[in-house]
């Protein structure tokens, strides 16, 4: 059977599956076993032979998983869940919030840049963006609304806001990347730091246009914060930094692995709740739970992407991809073009990591042979996933602040998307930037 209809019954298999609702973890594994099957029991000019598909199909599903549990680096996965955990439970992440708001406030929309750089700092943290939506929608618009801030921009901040923490390590996409590739975790995660920064710069930038443009979305506080508030509002953030800086200048210095700095940073988190109070035994066993929740539902998908991963492998899709695209006269940028449109439609309407893990192992041989840099095509990666956390119609972010806001601050789900309508054109902005100049990705990693 030809190997492009293998893979495409496979792809639609799994996008079938997942339209009736079957997890995206099975839904990969059993639209790549399908293929699998395809590719070994019809050859060419054959009939279609069940018992030969049978034993090499069944020896991928007992060497994928064994080989894929073995790998040292997956064990940085749970390690940082772990820790964004623990660190929410001790209150470091939205400490991040409120030490932003008294040294922003004072400034045009202060209260939204402060908002984006606490989002930025809890989504970072906590490896979750619907989470940091979920909590920074309950704390900081019902703040902004109260201050007069037009409804549309404070939804617009707390969406946009989150979604930055899949870029700035520990980056729980980035891991997941750097095991499907084979490549440098630690050069992976360091490889976000300036992307994510000029995220960051570029929500702020937007804020301050639309303030500028419509002075009443965000009026002026004349509010007086003493040199003691400033004082303790820098001295807030020193655990977040503290966490940031064992992550990021362990891995850059080499001071430490990246498992060791996953190790460490938890450690150090777990060490600065129990002293501040904020931590008790119960929340402790709350953290490890969910650490070992979501690591079990990332492994069972990761496994079936490494299965899809071997399913091109054996079909050989690669190598007629690439000789049908010299057919066509296809430029290399013309086909990244086209796997960016295609991340874009399917972040419409999957999940960031479904996305992921169904997309990179078709796509990345077909990268890697095209000659892109793999550590680069996974931050554009990561930035798509970013954008299509706030892509209608799905646009997760866009549901989990319209669902956390109180009842009594309540923001209409158009009023969330139309605050977060401005922040996409500078994401399309950015992702231009990403493309146009590698060297963003590249300089951090390429000086270790």
């Amino acid at each position: 059977m030809n190997s492009a209809y293998a893979i495409g019954a496979s792809f639609l298999a799994v996008l079938g599956f997942v339209g009736l609702r079957v997890p995206i973890a099975f839904a990969l594994i059993l639209g790549a076993v399908a293929g699998l099957f395809l590719v070994y029991g019809w050859y060419p000019g054959e009939a279609f032979d069940p018992e030969a598909a049978l034993r090499p199909m069944m020896s991928v599903l007992a060497d994928v998983p064994f080989r894929f549990v073995h790998s040292y680096e997956l064990s940085t996965i749970p390690l940082y869940i772990l820790l964004g955990a623990v660190a929410h439970k001790s209150g470091i992440t939205t400490d991040v919030f409120r030490s932003m708001r008294v040294l922003l406030g004072r400034m045009p929309g202060g209260l939204a840049v402060a908002c984006i750089f606490g989002c930025g700092g809890f989504s970072a943290l906590s490896g979750s963006s619907l989470a940091c939506a979920a909590a920074m929608g309950r704390i900081s618009i019902p703040e902004m609304i109260d201050n007069g801030y037009d409804r549309r921009l404070a939804a617009g901040t707390v969406a946009m806001g989150g979604t930055v923490g899949s870029m700035i390590p520990p980056s729980i996409p980035f891991l997941l990347f750097a095991i499907l590739a084979e490549v440098s975790v630690g050069q992976l995660l360091l490889a976000g730091i300036l992307p994510g920064l000029l995220t960051l710069l570029g929500y702020v930038i937007t804020v301050q246009i639309w303030v500028r443009l419509r002075p009443e979305a965000a009026p002026g506080r004349a509010v007086r914060v003493s040199g003691r508030d400033m004082l303790g509002a820098i001295l807030g953030l020193w655990p977040a930094t503290l966490l940031f800086a064992i992550i990021a200048v362990g891995i850059f210095t080499g001071l430490f692995t990246t498992i060791q700095s996953a190790a460490v940073s938890v450690i150090a988190a777990t060490l600065i709740g129990i002293a501040r109070g904020a931590l008790r035994l119960s929340d402790m066993y709350e953290a490890l739970e969910e650490a070992v929740s979501q690591s079990a539902q990332l492994f069972i998908m990761a496994f079936g992407a490494k299965v899809l991963i071997t399913l091109v492998a054996a079909s050989d899709l690669t190598s007629g991809l690439i000789g049908w695209t010299q057919h066509a006269g296809l430029e290399p940028w013309q086909i990244m073009a086209a796997i960016i449109v295609l991340f874009l439609i399917l972040g419409m309407f999957l999940d960031p990591s479904g996305i992921l893990l169904l997309m990179v192992p078709i796509t990345l041989p077909i990268v890697s042979d095209l000659g892109y840099d793999l550590i680069w095509y996974a931050v554009i990666v990561v930035k798509l996933l970013e954008i299509g956390l706030v892509t209608p119609p799905m646009g997760l972010n866009a549901f989990m602040v319209n669902a956390s806001v109180p009842r009594s601050h309540a923001v209409d789900l158009r009023e969330v998307f139309a605050g977060i309508a401005p922040f996409l054109v500078l994401e399309a902005v950015v992702t231009g930037l990403l493309l146009g100049f590698p060297i963003i990705s590249l300089l951090i990693p390429g000086m270790m």
